[in-house]
């Protein structure tokens, strides 16, 4: 009897879940940021919560879950949409090897003890500090790493049609000095750009789907 009363609660909290990891994509199965994480945790623990609580009907149990999803998605789209609050959300990756020197005040920014850097780098096959040459903390605790005499990896500079301000800054390039290369590569405004990224001395260009049909479309 209890199982039959719980069947109705399970099925709209599925639905409510499938509905979610649909919506917000394969990040939620490997979460891209702390935020992801704890998300996800929430969310399984309404379910759970809610589920067992025999004084929450289905809707309630349905109606909990889906405002925190919802809540969830509009910070995503958000975040998409604006990548300077997406950064004030999220934070950035923090750099803690340049040049191959140690950065100290970083790992005590971003409260990583050396012992666990080693053990991480070890993990990754890689011997001693002596072989890094540049390495990124990332926003889920996964290393960037690029030892010495592999190639700099590519730096993004535009971002869902939005210039990488930050990123530019990295380069010490300016706004100015890229328009300048869109418009060397045939398109006329940032907006047409889906990504651009900085890689082995060239700027390569990702533009919007209906950008790039419209231009092979007038080559014909």
């Amino acid at each position: 009897m209890y199982l039959l009363e719980m069947a109705p609660k399970f099925l709209v909290a599925l639905i409510i879940l499938l509905i979610y990891v649909k919506l917000s994509g394969k990040s939620q199965i490997a979460p891209m940021s702390q935020l992801d994480q704890v998300g996800s945790m929430v969310i399984g623990a309404l379910v759970g919560g809610t589920l067992l609580n025999a004084n929450v009907s289905a809707w309630e149990s349905a109606g909990a879950v889906a405002i925190w999803a919802g809540l969830l998605i509009l910070v995503r789209f958000i975040k998409s949409k604006n990548s300077k609050l997406r950064d004030a959300i999220d934070g950035e990756p923090i750099q803690l090897v340049k040049n191959g020197n140690l950065l100290s005040e970083n790992f005590i920014k971003a409260n990583l003890p050396v012992r666990d850097f080693e053990t991480l780098i070890n993990i990754q096959g890689i011997c001693a500090f002596n072989e890094l040459k540049q390495v990124w903390y990332e926003l889920n605790g996964s290393l960037t790493i690029i030892k010495k005499g592999d190639k700099d990896i590519a730096v993004l500079v535009i971002e869902n049609g939005a210039i990488s301000q930050d990123n530019l800054e990295q380069l010490h390039k300016s706004e100015t000095w890229l328009k300048h290369e869109i418009k060397k590569q045939g398109y006329k405004d940032i907006k047409e750009i889906f990504c651009a990224e900085w890689f082995d001395d060239k700027l390569l260009v990702y533009p919007y789907d209906d950008v790039r049909k419209s231009k092979s479309e007038s080559k014909k």
